[in-house]
């Protein structure tokens, strides 16, 4: 049942492995040059579920004697100046020393014979990548590792750079302080990256020998180091308080730390495999800022062209206020583009809604359109006696009568409200004209003996023969009015267009400037889509691996 767990553990693991190596190739696509190579190293640990101890702090913090100590063999120098440019890797098994170069390949030594040499690799961070040492009898395992990193405080930035690369490999951190520089903000800063990244960290105050308890007891000085972390949102998952030139010493936590770091070993697989994976997603990041940088020539110059495009009244960095100008603005283009038929098409219906509803012909209209229309027959006469003259004076009498009737009618109900709503029509628009509104009010739509007959037909006068006579009379009317009316509104629908035409210049020299800022933000979020959509790509691949596993 024990060989079967293991098994599964085993394959569990293989399969995460696999799973770094293509985020590995994933990222080899996208044009990454350096976070691939920290997966595939991720994923040769994976395989072995490998645990690494990394030691940090600054260079004087006793990191190389303690674990010279905690192995009980001088394995690494411990001078009072920086000794290690180089992440220096320690584990159990066959007795073995490895330094792998830039150039030379790997070169092997022997740990007891051969350490000076191996310690002279361990300084150069010019053309060595790391240096490994396997050494049997000690409380570490072959898949069990310290790592002692550069000092953090060391003005090389090569040294920086070894430590922050060797951290996608660390399980554990173990972060050590001088008892004297607790409270240096270096400190507080990098423990607070490393948690952040969500690695265990214990911290080590070392060299606690240093301490006066005249000047201060050790209980208020422990105090004052929880306080100071705490302060900076930090919450170390242990904190432990060594002095190795004094083993004997009262406050001595010595023993507990190196119980700490067997527990930790014991419990490797459990710790590896959420380590891995928090180291994985954190390479993500990494790779997602690799491709930032990458992007930055082309973002910079995006963003110089926003910069240099100024837009009254908006900020053209921002890129949800220029979107929302620019649809105002075409709105309002589009608006302006047809306020002059917009106006017609208005202007024209209310038009036509006057007329429909004007009443021109009432019962006295049909009284002297019945008179008038029987003046028309042929044989119509009156008396015997002159009746020539009569007849035609009749005529003329029942002429008139229906003249001066539909003339009142009109001029009751079309015309006046003709003229008032072909005179408001242009105040509508603020246009002012004076000729206008004269040629308006000078409008006269005559009704003539000739209007009357031109619209007699043959056949029997009845009496709805008189009521169709009548409603072609208004029609008439109407229309003459309609003529006139749509006369005045193209003469509206023409100054509009000038407005808008002088509007418009200005609008499309604003629209043209917002859509420059649009399409600058559109490569700007094309770049960010597409690390975005890295990101994506690759969590889920990581995701699919998990699952499998």
């Amino acid at each position: 049942m024990l060989q079967s767990q293991v098994m599964v553990r085993e394959t569990d693991f293989a399969r995460l492995a696999h799973t770094w190596e293509e985020l590995a190739e994933r990222m080899k696509e996208h044009g990454d040059a350096t976070t691939p190579s920290k997966l595939l190293q991720l994923a040769n640990k994976t395989k072995h579920a490998e645990l690494n101890i990394a030691f940090c702090g600054h260079f004087s913090a006793g990191k190389s004697t303690m674990i010279n100590t905690l192995l009980g063999v001088n394995l690494l120098p411990s001078n009072p100046i920086p000794t290690s440019a180089n992440v220096v890797k320690i584990r159990g098994g066959e007795k073995a020393a490895r330094v792998y170069t830039m150039n030379s390949g790997v070169l092997t030594f022997d740990p007891d014979t051969e350490m000076e040499k191996l310690k002279q690799f361990a300084v150069d961070g010019d053309t060595v990548e790391s240096v490994e040492v396997s050494y049997p009898g000690t409380f570490l395992d072959e898949y069990s590792s310290l790592l002692d990193t550069p000092g953090i405080d060391s003005t090389d930035a090569a040294h920086k750079i070894a430590t922050e690369s060797a951290l996608h490999l660390a399980d554990v951190i173990i972060y050590m302080m001088d008892y004297n520089h607790v409270q240096a903000e270096e400190n507080f800063n990098f423990t607070k990256t490393l948690k952040d990244r969500g690695k265990p960290v214990y911290l080590v105050v070392n060299m606690i020998d240093k301490h006066l308890d005249f000047e201060l007891d050790f209980d208020s000085y422990k105090e004052s180091v929880e306080e100071a972390f705490a302060n900076w949102n930090i919450r170390p998952d242990g904190i432990f308080y060594t002095s190795l030139a004094e083993p004997d010493h009262p406050e001595n936590q010595y023993d507990e730390f190196k119980a700490m770091l067997s527990r930790l070993i014991e419990g490797r697989e459990e710790l590896v495999g959420q380590s891995v994976r928090s180291a994985a997603e954190h390479l993500i990041d990494e790779h997602v800022q690799v491709l930032k940088r990458a992007n930055e020539r082309l973002r910079q110059e995006w963003e110089s062209r926003l910069d240099g495009i100024e837009v009254a009244d908006l900020d053209q960095r921002d890129a949800a206020a220029v979107q929302e100008a620019l649809k105002e603005v075409e709105a309002e283009a589009a608006a302006l583009e047809n306020r002059a038929e917009e106006a017609r098409r208005n202007m024209e219906k209310e038009l036509g809604v006057l007329l429909d509803n004007a009443r021109l012909t009432y019962f006295s209209t049909n009284e002297a359109a019945q008179s008038y229309l029987e003046s028309k027959k042929p044989g119509f006469k009156l008396g015997f006696l002159f009746a020539g003259k009569k007849t035609e004076e009749e005529r003329a009498r029942r002429e008139e009568a229906l003249l001066a009737d539909l003339r009142e009618k009109v001029a009751g109900n079309l015309d006046f409200h003709f003229k008032e709503l072909m005179g408001k029509q242009l105040q509508a628009y603020n246009i002012r004209d004076e000729e206008y509104h004269a040629a308006v009010h000078a409008t006269e739509i005559k009704i003539t003996p000739e209007f009357l007959a031109s619209h007699i037909k043959d056949g029997a006068q009845s009496r709805e023969y008189v009521m169709n006579y009548c409603n072609d009379l208004a029609n008439g009317i109407k229309l003459e009015y309609r003529r006139a009316g749509l006369g005045f509104i193209e003469q509206i629908v023409s100054r509009l267009g000038q407005q808008v035409q002088a509007e418009s210049g200005e609008l499309q020299a604003r629209l043209a400037v917002l859509r420059e800022l649009a399409a600058v933000h559109a490569k700007l979020a094309e770049l960010a889509a597409g690390e975005q959509a890295a990101r994506e790509q690759l969590q889920a691949i990581m995701q699919k691996g998990e699952q499998a596993s």
